[in-house]
C-alpha cells in the first residue's frame, strides 16, 4: 500500500499519533480524509460560547442522527430535548459536580425505548415472548449509536458536544422529570454548543491492545497500561500551568474513581 504524501495526510498522522503513540500508515486516494480528521480530531468540550443553538438546527440534527443503523427496523431509541428551564435545573441538580452543564445552550437525553416495540404485540393481543435481557441491550446499543452519530453531525457544523453518562446515577428522579413511560430508559445526556476554544486530543491506548485481527486471545495488558499511562502523563504535564502538581497515572486515576460501588 502507497502511503498518502498530501498535506491532509501528514496531519491525520500527526493527530494519530497523538492518539496512539505511534505511526499509521494512511493510504493513498481516499475520498474521506477531511471527514477522518475530523473524527481523529473529536474532543469533548465543557465550554460553550453565549451563542444560542436554533431549535430548528437541533431537529435537524436529531434527523440525522435517527438516521443510524437500527436493530432489526425496531427503531428503540427517543432523544428528549429538554428546554423547560425548570427541568433543566432539576436535571443538572442531579449531578452538580458538572456545572457546565448549566451553561450549555443544549442539553439532550438519548434513551432506550422497550417500550414502543412490545406495544405492537399489545395492539395485537399477543404474547411478548422474549422478556429477556436482549429487550434492554439491543435498545441500549441502538441509542448509543444514535448518540454518536448526534455527535458527528453536531460536529460536522462546527459545534462541540460533552457526553453526560452521570445522569444514570439518579435514574427514577430523571425519569420523574422527564416523564418517562416505563421501560424508556435514559442512556446519557448531551451537553452542546458553540466552541470557545479549541482542544487538543486525548491521548487513547495503543492499537495493540484495542485493535484485533481474527482473535483476541490473552492480551498483555500490564505493557499496554504502562505504555499509555507514560504517554497520558507526559500529555498532562504539556498542557500543566506552572507550578501545578504533577498528573497521576491514568490507571491510578481510574482505579481511584471507581473504588467506590456506583450506580447499583
Amino acid at each position: 500500500v502507497q502511503t498518502c504524501a498530501l498535506p491532509i495526510c501528514s496531519e491525520l498522522r500527526s493527530v494519530l499519533e497523538k492518539r496512539y503513540g505511534h505511526d499509521l500508515e494512511i493510504p493513498q486516494d481516499l475520498q474521506g480524509l477531511p471527514e477522518l480528521l475530523r473524527m481523529a480530531n473529536q474532543t469533548s468540550h465543557r465550554a460553550w460560547s453565549s451563542q444560542q443553538v436554533s431549535p430548528a438546527l437541533v431537529k435537524l440534527l436529531a434527523a440525522c442522527a435517527l438516521s443510524a443503523p437500527t436493530k432489526s427496523f425496531l427503531q428503540q431509541v427517543d432523544i428528549v430535548d429538554v428546554r423547560d428551564p425548570q427541568r433543566r435545573h432539576q436535571i443538572h441538580s442531579l449531578v452538580p459536580a458538572m456545572p457546565w452543564m448549566a451553561d450549555a445552550p443544549v442539553l439532550l437525553v438519548f434513551c432506550a425505548n422497550g417500550r414502543r416495540f412490545r406495544h405492537l404485540f399489545e395492539r395485537q393481543g399477543k404474547p411478548f415472548t422474549n422478556n429477556h435481557l436482549d429487550g434492554f441491550f439491543n435498545p441500549t446499543v441502538d441509542a448509543a449509536l444514535v448518540m454518536m452519530n448526534f455527535i458527528n453531525a453536531a460536529s460536522a457544523e462546527g459545534l462541540v458536544t460533552c457526553p453526560i453518562s452521570m445522569i444514570r446515577n439518579a435514574p427514577q428522579q430523571l425519569k420523574a422529570i422527564l416523564e418517562l413511560p416505563e421501560l424508556v430508559v435514559p442512556v446519557a445526556g448531551l451537553c452542546m454548543g458553540w466552541p470557545v476554544q479549541e482542544r487538543s486530543v486525548n491521548p487513547r491506548l495503543g492499537l495493540d491492545a484495542t485493535f484485533h485481527v481474527d482473535r483476541i486471545g490473552l492480551p498483555d495488558d500490564d505493557t499496554a497500561i504502562d505504555e499509555f499511562d507514560q504517554r497520558y502523563v507526559a500529555a498532562r504535564t504539556r498542557s500543566l500551568a506552572p507550578d501545578s502538581p504533577a498528573p497521576r497515572a491514568w490507571s491510578d486515576e481510574r482505579a481511584e474513581q471507581y473504588a467506590k460501588p456506583q450506580r447499583a
